[in-house]
């Protein structure tokens, strides 16, 4: 089986400044387990202050998709929304 590659976009509840948008990097690093792979972090500059971040993980097809990676991710601190932005396969 292949593996499917997702851009996911976390939208945090607020304007956030360095340290904390740091400390949701750092858990979204902690919480991505195995078999998921995580990929690249971005930060990404939204509107008049707002950023939020751009997670690229690689899950095998067999895994279940990509719900519990979207399940982990919304509960960190300060994240409002989880969204897939992009999904396609390996």
């Amino acid at each position: 089986m292949g593996e499917v590659i997702a851009l996911i976009r976390l939208m945090p509840d607020g304007v956030l400044n360095d340290g904390e948008m740091q400390t949701i990097i750092d858990e979204v690093r902690n919480v991505i387990k195995e078999p998921v792979k995580l990929g690249r972090v971005e930060v990404k500059n939204i509107a008049f202050g707002l950023r939020g971040l751009n997670v690229t993980v690689s899950v095998p097809d067999s895994e279940g998709g990509l719900d519990p990676v979207v399940g982990v991710l919304s509960k960190i601190d300060k994240v409002d929304s989880v969204e897939v932005v992009d999904i396609g396969r390996i």
